[in-house]
């Protein structure tokens, strides 16, 4: 039967695998653009002029080239896509001028289909450039036609988002425009980009929940947040207002100081400036246009968030370095030579730098280790450069499970808090390093009111790290997957009070476990019909769930409610979570499941987070004996594994909240969850350090001896360090 049962999910795996092969071959969503297209008019000066001053320009003529925000995306796109299968798609409007023939003859001729633009009886919008000799552009902007957007209701945009991967949206058009078209791809699952540049004027709390991604620059933000914006911590603090408008991810470019990405859980993402060996900033004119539409590729192309950073981070690159909006957008080829190098900091050798981050574990790497080069640093045994990027700490926030609380009251003691879920949240204030707390629903909200949940996180200094979903025993035939179509309708609301107790409390994630969505016995359920209910069900709940809620599924291939399960795998899990075909639905990984599928949890976490749809993370480990899923502290049974686990995190650029879901109960469950911690954060650090030692490059010769010899190097650090001393 064993061998029976791992045929099957080998087999489970290879149809997922040709599923997503499929997807991959077929012709590729197009990236829709929707904005301005203005005739630029550069004028060269020395510097700016003063209040009532007037000064002669640098050159005696001005240059023309085609530009607006939209244009310059839409025409980013089509060359950072150029070769790949994906188009670029762009509504605007033409103006009745010579320049609107010209514009729109250079836009077809750049392959970007603007065939389902207008044309209007005002003259083309221009965009007025001040340009100083360092490159820095300052702009107005005169609307034009850009300003005779029609109004109308968002479903008159349906048509045109119809089978499109992502949406791209600017503020040089009327904010009913943008209002309309991300309502419409909201309601369509489609994600939306957009840009804060453009009008200056306040920006409507109706539209920042229908933005996936809200992408100001450093002076944006803080006009937006009326907030200052000079050092990072102030970047932050701008973001998370924002967020608590609405926003979701920050996407908040910095100039010469790189790029932060601030996503929707409060994780941080960093990432340098790029720039071509030997070169200089002439123009700022399109950088910020060329960032948003290099990520807004690579994240249509399903890349990890910090390949997306980096991609756009070369994009802006290399605009800099060219006169011009349009002109001065790079191909993809060159984006992506520039994006694969890994940057030094400032030419400086001795030290190799993380995308602009200090080495993990804060020691010195000699670069000539990693035979590198000034400006580029390629990594030693064959190791892909970009792998080596991840932030300098560890980024995450981490929860443990709120039950465990229960364990061990004889050591609570007053500060260990009542024998209740309010006090159980005051225990967990006990670990240090504790950051979040996942409540279950409706186990742990029967009975309380969010701001009572609100106040009690507050009292412990803590936040919602997501709500868990747990289904009672009146669901003992299947939840999602019952028979009967009323449990399953009942299903579906219990879920969606789960999401809407999520976004009270400001939690992130409802993460359901089906306990209940399984068998006992051949022939007792009809497979197919319940792998339909399930897709429906989950298909229902997202659309249910409040916008910035996601909802992730967590498998679980066996357990006493249920002896098999309809997803028993990582990779059937994956296959639902394409054909559920939801953005904001994913999946959420639990090490003791996943063993007791008979997984590799890395090779899992590779699975499904290569494919953009690993949402949450469950840490614990456990024996497998006898089927017993055992829950005991990270990484205590199965180190390697567990090491091996966390560097494919980094690899993937997982973003969510480390959970811990152990079960102890002869232990002290304060001193468990922050040895959880402390020991996540030291693999963290070790594989760092592995991979600068080139850990990653035995893979491509599946070298298992090189990978053990370099373990064991690691793992002799401290006898040989003591020795010496």
């Amino acid at each position: 039967m064993s061998w029976l049962r791992l045929g099957a999910l080998r087999l489970l795996a290879l149809c997922c695998a040709l599923r997503l092969s499929r997807c991959s071959a077929a012709s590729f969503q197009p990236i829709l653009v929707v904005g301005s297209v203005n005739v630029d008019i550069i004028i060269n000066v020395d510097r700016l002029p003063a209040a009532g001053e007037t000064i002669m320009t640098r050159n005696p003529a001005a240059d023309i080239a085609v530009g607006g925000k939209g244009a310059n995306q839409a025409v980013a796109v089509a060359r950072l896509a150029a070769g790949t299968g994906r188009t670029s798609r762009f509504v605007c409007q033409f103006g009745n001028d010579a320049h609107a023939a010209m514009m729109e003859k250079a836009l077809v001729a750049e392959g970007v289909d603007v065939s389902a633009s207008g044309h209007v009886d005002l003259p083309s919008g221009n965009g007025i450039v001040l340009l100083e000799p360092n490159g820095g552009a300052t702009s107005i902007v005169l609307g034009g036609s850009n300003t005779a957007f029609k109004q109308g209701p968002a479903e008159a945009w349906a048509p045109l988002l119809e089978g499109t991967a992502l949406v791209m949206l600017q503020r040089e058009v009327p904010e009913h425009v943008d209002m309309a078209v991300a309502t419409a791809a909201q309601a369509a699952g489609i994600p939306v980009l957009l840009d804060v540049g453009g009008e200056d004027r306040p920006i409507a709390d109706e539209l920042l929940p229908l933005l996936d991604y809200l992408c100001p620059n450093e002076s944006e933000l803080a006009r937006l947040s009326k907030m200052p914006t000079d050092t990072e911590q102030q970047v932050l603090a701008a973001a998370a207002a924002l967020q608590r408008r609405g926003a979701r991810n920050l996407l908040v470019t910095l100039g010469p100081r790189g790029a932060l990405l601030v996503t929707a859980d409060g994780s941080v993402l960093r990432q340098v400036a790029l720039h071509q060996p030997g070169s200089r900033v002439v123009d700022a004119t399109a950088a910020g246009d060329a960032f948003r539409a290099a990520f807004a590729v690579a994240l249509a192309e399903g890349r990890p968030l910090r390949d997306c950073l980096r991609f756009a981070s070369a994009a802006g690159g290399i605009a800099v370095t060219r006169r011009g909006a349009v002109p001065s957008l790079p191909s993809r080829q060159e984006t992506e030579r520039l994006a694969s190098s890994l940057p030094c900091n400032s030419g400086d050798s001795s030290r190799v730098v993380s995308d602009g981050m200090e080495p993990i574990d804060g020691s010195e790497v000699d670069a000539r280790t990693l035979n590198g080069s000034p400006g580029t640093c390629a990594a030693a045994s064959g190791a892909s450069p970009r792998a080596a990027a991840m932030p300098a700490d560890c980024p995450y926030r981490f929860a443990s499970r709120l039950n465990s609380m229960q364990a061990r009251r004889d050591l609570a003691g007053s500060s260990g808090g009542s024998n209740d879920v309010l006090g159980w949240v005051q225990r967990q204030s006990l670990v240090t390093g504790l950051s979040a707390v996942v409540f279950n629903h409706p186990q742990h909200t029967a009975g309380h009111s969010p701001a009572q949940l609100r106040q009690a996180l507050d009292a412990a200094g803590l936040a919602a790290g997501g709500v868990a979903l747990r289904f009672p025993d009146q669901f003992a035939l299947g939840a999602f997957t019952n028979p009967d179509p009323a449990l399953r309708h009942l299903a579906a609301q219990l879920a969606a009070q789960g999401c809407r107790w999520a976004a009270e409390l400001g939690a992130p994630d409802l993460v359901v476990w089906p306990q209940w969505d399984g068998y006992d016995y051949h022939f007792q359920v009809d497979y197919q019909a319940a792998w339909r209910w399930a897709v429906e069900g989950y298909r229902q709940l997202v659309d249910a769930c409040p916008p910035g809620v996601r909802v992730s599924l967590e498998f679980k291939p066996t357990d006493e409610s249920t002896r098999w399960s309809i997803v028993p795998s990582a990779a059937a899990a994956l296959l639902l979570a394409q054909e559920v075909d939801r953005p904001s639905f994913g999946l959420t990984l639990d090490v003791g499941h996943m063993l007791l599928a008979g997984e590799s949890p890395a090779q899992s976490v590779a699975l499904v987070g290569g494919a953009g749809k690993l949402f949450g993370m469950h840490l614990n480990d456990a024996h497998v004996k006898l089927g017993a899923e055992d829950g005991l502290a990270f990484a205590s049974v199965n180190p390697r594994a567990g090491l091996e686990l966390v560097r494919w995190l980094q690899r993937v650029n997982f973003s969510g909240t480390i959970f811990f879901d152990t079960f102890p109960r002869k232990e002290d469950p304060v001193r468990e969850a922050q040895h959880n911690v402390q020991r996540f954060k030291q693999l963290w650090a070790q594989a760092a350090r592995l991979v600068a030692a080139g850990l990653d490059g035995f893979a491509a010769t599946h070298d298992a001896v090189g990978v053990l010899e370099l373990l064991a190097a690691d793992e002799d650090r401290p006898a040989a360090a003591a020795a010496g001393a």
